[in-house]
């Protein structure tokens, strides 16, 4: 079967931050012409900088600087060879200086913490150990793990901070493998919250193969002895916690360190470490004010510091929650982030809190569900309570109004992050600011309560949903033995006073292997575990249209002056189903690239993904074979189809029945489980077995049977609808072991087409996939995508860490 072109992790990403850049959120380009940590220039404004991750304000310390130009005067600006070669007596004299800060530990410092976790990771993880992320734990460490893989390395996911499913992995793995590792942050660089260490503590005693591995890069320099960081003043470091800190962010300069208590350990890091071997060390420049800084952090200056953003960080937290704004960041750290909600509401929010003259950074999805982003800030010994004072005024005034103005009611947005409205001033609170008072929502859960006639005036002619087509699907998908082949059927049809149609659709509720959409290499590989947990990343699933068709599920009349209004009442009757049927997903699908709704589905928080696309006929006539090739202008399609589809047609009997036995019902079933089985590229759970028998029943569907002439060997089955106006033949059953011999899918496809064609319709639907061997028929091929909201990502993180793992 022909390859489907897949969206991933960094496609979803892409089309995310990409909004986010043109929204002037993010992306931002600064102008002034010289900073001193407390305020950027953007469009010509100064903002108070309430944004970078110089905690301590040691980037601007006079002894840095000083230091960098007398390093960068004596050194020149580089030195251009590996350490595997020469040392340079610079990076002697940090090395021994951090040492010092870090108890006589030994340190290798490294140009970026980047560079410090590859080089790491790397070096002492072995194929017989097992890697443990932490969910949130930053990409620099996930992205060598990912490596890892290739070598052999298993890598697993925990939830984001929970101990208790980390121990259950724990104890699941404990006797196949020589160590565990578990990979985590010090401080979480998007909410400031810290992990546990008390629990952590009691797994090292409990489980000897533990060991830690954490990147504290947010926790260095504001805390503990020396400024070495939040681990290293809860854990420290020994032969079982490996520690990777960082020169930049608290610590006031660039570059990453790696702290080892196990000298053999460090021995063979510092031998090759990887890019601590084959690329450049840090320049004078760097290690200069780096010196400076460890002077510093050797001194009683650095808990004068730490004292002073400890208050800074105390005044900002009695500030918050005096304000009742939606913090929902630990208050140990200088981390924070003030929820909003959908993404539309968190651009507003952070649009005018930049007109206000304060810089914020924004977090959307995926680096927070859907409908979690927010706005992050930090603070830095930079910013003075006063900052603080207008900050928080400043929020308080223009959260709620955000949320009001973007027709989200506050009530559900601080309910969302867990806080309660009462003590707002000044905010007229209410459901929803969009009115739709006069327009009629009906909502129905079987299609034989809605009229034939209105529904098929919508639909008649949009794949197989006509009002008979749902019937069949209804039929066919309730009363299963099989969880995962019951579906719920959900139908809303929004009205004006005077009976007019605005918006029509339907959803269906069922159970989605997560991986719908991933590569193929991803899902075997997901399958393999499937093996004993069927319903491993698996999601209860809203999903606009059903797995069972494919095409444009929803009618809007955006002509009609309140259409924008059926679209609220839309999104008002997803949410409510998604709660009744306790859905965690809910899906768009099959919109074109310049359908309408695409930017208020992005405005409401859901992500854009690409699905693959469909293909349409829009059917010239044709009598015979030689008029079809006359159609066709390209000789070398022209020669495909006569190669490998017309000169082998004396070949097959080719029929057309409606009314078929129990032993072809069952035939072809498994000729369809056969492409099933094999096709990873659009994955899904199977229908249940008695789709053929239900089909039949229904004057609509019919089965185009290929058998072999010489044996009445049936080795091919396409199950197609017959619409009013077009043909859709959506499914097809094959035998593969007359694929190569007989060309028997080609030979499918062409009885698809001369199908459409002898029935004389308009149209005829060949569905998603096998774009290239459609468009030989004079398919139009035509992109599609779908928007998905999720209400926490772990599922899809986990999926995409599967993108390395060799298929077995």
């Amino acid at each position: 079967m022909a390859k489907i072109n897949h969206n991933n992790y960094l496609d979803v990403v892409d089309s995310v931050w990409t909004s986010a850049k043109e929204k002037g959120i993010m992306h931002i380009n600064s102008e002034e012409q010289h900073f001193d940590g407390t305020k950027f220039t953007i469009n010509g404004n100064e903002l108070i900088n309430f944004g970078t991750c110089g905690y301590m304000g040691l980037e601007t310390h006079p002894d840095l600087i000083a230091n960098s130009i007398q390093l960068t005067k004596k050194f020149g600006t580089q030195l251009s060879m590996s350490r595997a070669y020469v040392r340079p007596t610079y990076i002697q004299e940090l090395e021994e200086l951090m040492s010092q800060i870090f108890d006589g530990n030994k340190v290798i410092c490294y140009t970026s913490t980047s560079n410090a976790h590859i080089s790491v990771i790397s070096t002492i993880i072995k194929p017989d150990d097992l890697i443990i992320l932490d969910q949130q734990v930053h990409f620099s460490v996930q992205f060598p793990c990912k490596n890892m893989k290739l070598q052999g390395t298993d890598v697993k996911m925990v939830r984001h901070s929970d101990y208790l499913m980390l121990e259950e992995m724990i104890q699941e793995n404990y006797n196949q493998y020589h160590r565990i590792w578990y990979m985590a942050d010090g401080v979480y660089s998007m909410h400031g919250d810290l992990p546990n260490t008390s629990v952590l503590k009691r797994m090292l005693n409990k489980y000897p193969k533990l060991n830690l591995y954490f990147d504290d890069a947010h926790g260095m320099a504001w805390e503990g002895k020396n400024g070495a960081g939040h681990i290293y003043n809860q854990l420290g470091v020994n032969n079982r916690i490996v520690l990777i800190s960082t020169l930049a962010k608290g610590f006031g300069c660039v570059g990453g360190t790696a702290i080892f208590a196990d000298p053999e350990m460090y021995r063979k890091v510092d031998i090759f470490g990887g890019p601590l071997s084959y690329s450049h060390p840090l320049s004078p420049a760097n290690v200069g004010a780096a010196i400076a800084s460890a002077k510093i952090h050797l001194s009683s200056d650095i808990y004068k510091y730490q004292a002073e953003l400890r208050e800074l960080m105390d005044y900002m937290n009695k500030r918050l929650a005096e304000k009742n704004l939606t913090n929902i960041s630990s208050p140990d750290s200088p981390i924070y982030f003030i929820g909003g909600g959908l993404n539309k509401v968190t651009r507003n929010f952070v649009h005018r809190i930049l007109q206000e003259g304060i810089y914020v950074n924004t977090a959307i999805f995926p680096v927070v569900p859907n409908d979690k982003s927010g706005l992050r800030f930090t603070l830095t010994r930079h910013n003075t309570k006063q900052d603080i004072d207008l900050f928080t005024d400043v929020m308080e005034y223009h959260l709620p109004k955000a949320i009001e103005e973007e027709g989200d009611s506050v009530e559900r947005v601080y309910e969302e992050f867990g806080y309660s409205v009462e003590r707002i001033q000044g905010t007229i609170l209410s459901n929803n600011t969009a009115t739709d008072s006069n327009l009629i929502s009906e909502e129905y859960t079987a299609i034989q309560d809605i009229n034939p006639g209105i529904w098929n005036k919508m639909f008649k002619d949009r794949g197989n949903i006509s009002h008979s087509g749902m019937q069949c699907m209804e039929e066919i998908f309730s009363n299963n033995e099989k969880l995962e082949e019951n579906w719920s059927f959900h139908y809303l049809i929004v009205k004006d006073k005077n009976e007019n149609i605005v918006l029509a659709t339907f959803f269906t509720g069922a159970l989605y292997k997560d991986d719908m959409l991933s590569q193929e290499n991803v899902s075997k590989n997901i399958e393999e575990v499937r093996k004993t947990n069927p319903f491993y990343l698996c999601s209860k699933t809203l999903a606009m249209g059903s797995l069972f068709a494919e095409g444009d599920f929803i009618y809007l009349d955006s002509e009609h002056a309140e259409w924008r209004n059926a679209i609220n009442s839309l999104f008002k009757f997803v949410a409510k189903t998604k709660k009744e049927i306790e859905a965690s997903t809910v899906i768009f699908r099959d919109f074109n690239k310049d359908n309408i709704l695409n930017s208020i589905l992005e405005d409401e928080g859901y992500a854009k993904i690409k699905m693959p696309n469909t293909n349409i006929i829009k059917n010239p006539k044709w009598e015979t074979t030689t008029d079809l090739m006359a159609l066709i202008k390209s000789s070398k399609k022209r020669n495909n189809i006569k190669q490998y589809a017309i000169r082998h047609l004396d070949k097959f009997d080719v029929r057309t029945k409606n009314k078929i036995t129990d032993e072809e019902a069952s035939q072809y079933f498994d000729l369809f489980s056969n492409v099933k089985n094999v096709n990873y590229s659009y994955n899904f759970f199977s229908y249940p077995k008695k789709l053929p028998h239900v089909l039949c029943k229904y004057p609509e569907w019919e089965f185009i049977e290929i058998r072999l002439k010489e044996n009445d060997l049936l080795i091919a089955v396409v199950f197609g609808y017959i619409g009013y106006d077009h043909y859709s033949p959506l499914i097809v059953g094959l035998d593969y072991n007359y694929i190569d011999t007989h060309h028997v899918y080609k030979q499918a496809m062409f009885q698809m087409v001369k199908r459409g064609n002898d029935l004389n319709k308009k149209i005829t639907y060949l569905g998603l996939t096998a774009d290239f061997e459609k468009q030989k028929y004079l398919a139009e091929t035509i992109p599609l995508y779908a928007f998905l909201k999720v209400d926490e990502t772990y599922n899809l993180e986990l999926i995409e860490s599967y993108s390395n793992i060799r298929t077995k």
